[in-house]
């Protein structure tokens, strides 16, 4: 018989998407600028979520669009990503983002809603 996976499902509104091909011709202080806002809205969710501490995640990754305008890459908002993993390090949920606590990072296509920007990210703790 099969444990039932936890699962938490944490939707940040850090700011305006941004892709890593954006990101390359900024500036590094406009770059850390967004990268924070989405670090400490990732943060901000998760712990008020209380989500327990991990010792091992799998990070499901969604950026949520207000239409079809400039559609980015499957993996193109990976930067993003990287700062709402690096939130759950800041809140306290797992140690680190090495290879031994986050073992599985995807990517879903970008999905186009209607509301402002957003990304819902899916944790799945393995252990």
């Amino acid at each position: 018989m099969s444990k039932k996976a936890e699962v938490w499902s944490l939707s940040i509104a850090g700011g305006k998407l941004f892709t890593l091909n954006t990101e390359r011709g900024w500036h590094h202080h406009k770059r850390a600028k967004h990268v924070k806002e989405w670090r400490q809205a990732s943060c901000v969710v998760a712990s008020e979520m209380k989500m327990p501490k991990m010792e091992e995640i799998e990070v499901t990754f969604i950026p949520y669009k207000l239409n079809r305008k400039n559609m980015a890459d499957t993996g193109g908002h990976f930067p993003i990503a990287k700062a709402c993993i690096d939130g759950l390090i800041d809140a306290g949920i797992i140690e680190d983002d090495g290879p031994e606590v986050v073992t599985s990072l995807t990517f879903k296509a970008p999905y186009v809603y209607g509301g402002e920007d957003k990304a819902v990210m899916l944790v799945k703790k393995v252990s």
